[in-house]
């Protein structure tokens, strides 16, 4: 999957927007896919209510309203970024469904639901599962900056230069460079990157490994 699709279809699913709706409750679905699509169509109306279509997603609103999205994914076997382009392409349904709803107030049990927390996030301890789980989630975050660089502004370039970081940090530590080399290297990714997901809060992820692994 091209991260240009996934991040065309979050631009145009986050243009939802909307007035408030008028207060029958918001019930979450059992299904992973179909809650998380319910709750990231309720975010995206409440973060763009009153902005027409024309007004760019931005950087705040992607990395908030992705979180439900990233934690669903890691509900669902096996593990893929491709559950993400499910979740979203099911959100616009979700939104009509909502629209007259008590959406603002979902959001709650949203967050309760796929148990996201606020505040900064936590890295893995062993220096070669951080790398791997920050390159892992800075090169997911990538792809939407990229596409929507002149909308994100400074974070495409910070976004950017930690991808490098990370780049340079991989090929130096003997850790990582024995579990690529010597194991599957897309399974490796891939594990790391779940556990990056599993915490819902790319932003804080990002800013820890801008912490961790700083520019020299």
């Amino acid at each position: 999957m091209k991260n240009a699709v996934l991040f065309a279809t979050l631009s145009a699913s986050l243009a939802l927007g909307g007035c408030f709706g008028p207060g029958d409750p918001v019930e979450l679905p059992d299904d992973a896919i179909e809650a998380a699509s319910t709750c990231f169509a309720a975010q995206g109306m409440v973060m763009r209510a009153g902005k027409g279509e024309d007004v760019p997603v931005t950087y705040d609103e992607f990395v908030t309203a992705i979180k439900y999205p990233m934690v669903a994914a890691t509900e669902v076997e096996p593990f893929s970024v491709e559950t993400v382009m499910k979740i979203l392409n099911g959100a616009e349904a979700k939104a009509e469904e909502i629209r007259s709803k008590d959406y603002e107030g979902a959001v709650a049990t949203c967050d309760a639901r796929f148990k996201i927390k606020a505040g900064e996030a936590t890295l893995p301890e062993n220096n070669g599962d951080a790398i791997l789980s920050c390159m892992g989630l800075a090169s997911f975050v990538q792809g939407a900056v990229q596409s929507q660089g002149s909308e994100f502004g400074g974070d495409a370039d910070k976004i950017g230069a930690l991808t490098k970081r990370l780049e340079g940090a991989m090929s130096k530590d003997p850790d990582v460079l024995t579990r690529l080399i010597g194991g599957d290297p897309e399974a490796v990714m891939m594990e790391a990157l779940k556990g990056a997901f599993a915490q819902g809060n790319p932003d804080a992820y990002v800013k820890a490994c801008d912490k961790r692994f700083p520019a020299n």
